[in-house]
């Protein structure tokens, strides 16, 4: 009994060793919020790489990219742990952050974080072009600094501060040598907002006292109409009678 219990262990230890042979080991993780920024930390602690694809759906460039990199490329590093691979969809609300954060203004964009730093990738997404990218000695001068998490906050005082760096150049334009501070520009940010609320709500108000005015004309015509008829109604019955 003993000896057969033996032999089914084996023979498991030996189907599961080959399953794992068979299947992949690595995938490419879909990644959300959170996760892009958990994996980037991952990979800078481990000094591993990571690959990542921002994509939309409806995008058949997007499509075919991911379709050679899931087939093709990921198969070719099953056995490495030194490198993951990622896909960010900024269809999604949770990513939209994730695309300013990292500047993408084309997809599918592609980046591979090694080093702490980031390579953007331009050519296109073929096989033997996007494995010369992940394996070859980066260029530190090609090389990006990864950008901190973006929020609303962040990306507020950035264009506030491009802003005023603007402004000041056009007063310099003009000769007039004025240091303009940002938070000059929150100011007038903040009253240009304020102000349109209020002409907003202004507008709203005006138009919809428009239509309720309208309809409690139409309705009050539409009494005296009913009215009339009622008493034209009235006075053929009387006629009638006598």
């Amino acid at each position: 009994m003993s000896s057969l219990l033996n032999k089914l262990i084996i023979i498991m230890i030996i189907f599961v060793s080959l399953f794992q042979k068979i299947s992949p080991t690595k995938k490419i993780m879909y990644l959300e919020g959170e996760q892009l920024d958990s994996q980037i930390s991952l990979s800078v602690k481990t000094d591993s790489k990571l690959f990542l694809i921002f994509y939309v759906k409806n995008c058949q460039y997007c499509t075919h990219a991911l379709q050679i990199l899931k087939n093709k490329i990921v198969k070719n590093f099953e056995d490495e742990d030194e490198i993951s691979f990622g896909s960010i969809n900024l269809d999604e609300q949770k990513n939209v952050w994730q695309g300013l954060r990292f500047n993408v203004t084309r997809i599918p964009y592609i980046i591979l974080i090694e080093k702490n730093k980031i390579y953007k990738y331009e050519n296109t997404f073929e096989e033997k072009l996007v494995m010369d990218f992940i394996n070859e000695e980066k260029n530190i001068e090609d090389a990006m600094d990864i950008p901190p998490k973006t929020t609303f906050f962040s990306k507020l005082k950035a264009a506030v501060n491009e802003l005023s760096e603007k402004v000041e150049k056009v007063l310099i334009m003009f000769g007039i040598k004025k240091e303009w501070s940002s938070k000059i520009t929150y100011v007038i940010l903040f009253f240009g907002l304020a102000s349109f609320i209020y002409l907003e709500n202004k507008v709203i108000e005006f138009f919809r006292n428009l239509i309720f005015n309208k309809n409690k004309k139409n309705n009050k015509n539409n009494n005296n109409i009913d009215n009339k008829d009622r008493k034209e109604n009235n006075d053929s019955g009387k006629e009638k009678k006598e």
